[in-house]
């Protein structure tokens, strides 16, 4: 439950990111290839 609320926010996350122009954070942990993973889709996805 913890990790796929973790997906949702890491999306959102990215896709403010992407809206604003904002470098990408990345968390240092195991879990947190799937969190850049996600980070990045939504950056992708919410570019104009």
């Amino acid at each position: 439950m913890k990790q796929g609320i973790a997906v949702v926010i890491a999306l959102a996350i990215g896709a403010i990111c992407g809206r604003f122009g904002i470098p990408l954070p990345a968390p240092p942990h195991w879990f947190g290839v799937v969190l850049i993973f996600c980070i990045w889709l939504g950056y992708v996805l919410a570019k104009p």
